[in-house]
């Protein structure tokens, strides 16, 4: 074999290694969810020097046995138009990989401005699936994201 080729099965190699990996992660995850009666979601969404925006999220609960568990489970950049779907459609989709939507206890967000706009499009999301969702109720702003950003 060439040089190249011993490099491209290398990477062929560590790329399979790194997927199984968070692969057994993300599966741990979820056995420790089932064990769960509520999960807390923090979203935090900013934008660089470079006008580009992130969104790291991070989940929050306690098993039967009263055991904390937080787990850093997203981080992506946003198309700065239509974020309000962008975070709608991220949350969604962790909420079904995670099968936590009848857990999810209470949403920490930062204090963007469309968040009002999230919240409303969650809670008709929600009721529609047939859950009862309050965004008033239901979701934690700003200073508890400040605290959260603190630890």
């Amino acid at each position: 074999m060439f040089r190249s080729d011993l490099q491209i099965v290398h990477c062929i190699k560590m790329t399979t290694m790194i997927l199984s990996h968070y692969k057994n992660i993300y599966n741990q995850i979820r056995m420790n969810l089932k064990e769960s009666q509520h999960v807390f979601i923090a979203l935090n969404v900013w934008s660089s020097s470079q006008r580009v925006m992130y969104l790291r999220v991070l989940i929050y609960w306690v098993n039967v046995k009263f055991q904390f568990y937080e787990h850093f489970i997203e981080f992506t950049s946003l198309n700065i138009e239509h974020i309000d779907c962008q975070l709608i459609m991220k949350l969604m989709k962790i909420l079904k990989n995670y099968v936590i939507k009848n857990k999810l206890f209470k949403i920490v967000i930062n204090n963007v401005s469309n968040n009002s706009i999230l919240k409303e499009k969650l809670e008709k999301i929600m009721s529609h699936c047939k859950f009862q969702w309050d965004r008033i109720q239901n979701f934690i702003n700003c200073l508890i994201h400040i605290i959260n950003l603190m630890t």
